[in-house]
């Protein structure tokens, strides 16, 4: 009897040390490394946002079109399950004297619905997609459903074709693309947009690629016509507070949820805290930030929402 219940008790000390380890391994923070695979040439980059004559962007806003919550402990390796997250979701229009352009797309009330709680605003989609239909060019951050899902619901698919430029690895990425239902139809008639490193898009915007999010993900790089300086990340980080912490997401999200490359994006987020210290004018902005919003709109970096669009149109 005494041994059956030493044997007991070893079972449940190792039992108790396997759950331990793997709740560190997926939920622990991970050291983002002191130095980055990944370069970044800020000069380069500049130079290549005069490569496209004509005028710079005029300015930047944001329409949103839901707020949703994470676990804390899901965006900041460590945290609590329990604690919600504020999470902000939209797209971004660059404006020109003459039109603008267009940074992703959001996603409509049913995929919201199916992945999300929060707040649904009606509005600020029909905003998105009355833009898509006029915008100059659209490109998105990557291929995931909250950034590409307005795209693929669009009213008139045929307006699109010309002016939606996605890469070769965001049309490649299939099961993403068959996620959101994107129309085979539109697929069909895009040309892939193939680049290396960077890619003039058009005066004062670069593309720049930075796989490991997903496949197809970059960030682009936006300087309007008074000097300022943004940089976009999509999903690289959700929070600044991330890149400015050095504070990545834990495994069982990155691993498990996402399938992150999980050495690429470490190396991303070193490069972007180093180039954030040296560089402090040029403003960080990811997709998912509230707080990052809310002080970009207050500091008239950001306008609050699109312009010369029609709410409630279709595209």
């Amino acid at each position: 009897m005494r041994r059956v219940l030493r044997v007991s008790i070893v079972v449940v000390v190792v039992l108790a040390a396997f759950v331990l380890s793997a709740g560190v391994y997926l939920l622990g923070r991970t050291a983002v490394p002191e130095t980055s695979t990944y370069s970044f040439d800020l000069n380069e980059v500049r130079r290549l946002a005069g490569a496209i004559p004509g005028e710079r962007p005029l300015r930047v806003n944001h329409e949103q079109v839901a707020e949703a919550s994470l676990p804390r402990g899901a965006v900041f390796a460590g945290e609590s399950l329990r604690t919600p997250h504020a999470m902000v979701h939209g797209a971004y229009q660059i404006v020109y004297s003459d039109g603008f352009g267009m940074i992703d797309s959001g996603f409509d009330e049913a995929l919201f619905a199916k992945r999300m709680n929060g707040s649904y605003l009606r509005e600020g989609y029909a905003t998105v997609q009355s833009a898509l239909g006029d915008a100059k060019w659209i490109v998105i951050t990557h291929e995931h459903s909250d950034h590409i899902g307005g795209i693929a619901r669009a009213a008139d698919p045929e307006r699109l074709v010309g002016r939606l430029q996605l890469t070769a690895e965001q049309l490649g990425n299939r099961d993403a693309l068959a996620d959101v239902d994107f129309p085979a139809e539109l697929r069909e008639r895009l040309t892939p947009l193939s680049y290396e490193r960077l890619h003039p898009l058009a005066p004062g915007v670069v593309l720049i690629k930075a796989p490991g999010h997903t496949p197809g993900t970059q960030m682009i790089y936006v300087q309007l016509g008074d000097g300022k300086e943004l940089l976009f990340l999509g999903d690289v980080a959700w929070h600044m507070d991330q890149i400015r912490q050095l504070w990545y997401r834990p495994r069982l999200v990155t691993d498990l949820f996402i399938g992150e490359d999980r050495d690429a994006v470490l190396a991303q987020f070193r490069t972007l805290h180093d180039l954030a210290e040296r560089e402090p004018g040029l403003r960080l902005v990811p997709s998912h930030d509230l707080d990052a919003r809310r002080a970009l709109v207050e500091a008239h970096v950001l306008g609050d929402h699109f312009e010369g669009v029609k709410s409630g149109g279709a595209s």
